[in-house]
């Protein structure tokens, strides 16, 4: 099985999984976000949001928001090197999350990302209290931010897929 057919699969059960929370409230202000699941190996990587930021402390995908005239994959390259020091490729979409929080509804496009080759030893936390490569078991015991919640069901498995599809290639 391709890599490429198990992006296909995580993202056809993405619908079936892990709706939007419903907004309760009148509209409020939308947030369109681009976030990087960087992938190396059997890991991803992950980032602890500062302290002087909304949901600090909480884990999440890296990413930012996309502004105005960019495109959602210009945004994540961007928002990776101004926030981690490093260069991605972007591999390819992977899922939107919609999420309502009480100040504003955030609209999350993630895309699978690997690094450039020698941006690994660039890598480095800047705006967020710590950064960490973690595998899909792992994720369960993380305290990621409400909204990244949403993607876990289909990264794990993605990553299972992944994992599958290495063994078979080596087999």
């Amino acid at each position: 099985m391709s890599i490429e057919s198990e992006v296909a699969r995580a993202q056809v059960s993405a619908s079936a999984l892990s709706p939007a929370t419903p907004s309760t409230s009148a509209p409020h202000k939308v947030v369109r976000v681009a976030a990087a699941l960087i992938i190396a190996g059997e890991r991803f990587l992950i980032a602890q949001r500062s302290g002087q930021r909304h949901l600090s402390g909480y884990w999440e995908f890296p990413g930012g928001k996309i502004e105005p005239g960019e495109s959602a994959v210009q945004a994540c390259q961007r928002e990776i090197l101004e926030e981690l020091g490093c260069q991605i490729g972007v591999d390819s979409y992977f899922l939107t999350c919609e999420y309502d929080y009480p100040e504003f509804h955030l609209s999350m496009d993630l895309f699978l990302c690997h690094l450039l080759e020698g941006e690994h030893e660039k890598l480095n936390s800047g705006e967020h209290q710590a950064l960490k490569f973690i595998t899909a078991e792992e994720m369960d015991g993380v305290n990621f931010a409400p909204a990244d919640l949403d993607f876990l069901p289909n990264i794990k498995r993605l990553m299972h897929g992944l994992a599958a599809a290495r063994q078979a290639a080596q087999a």
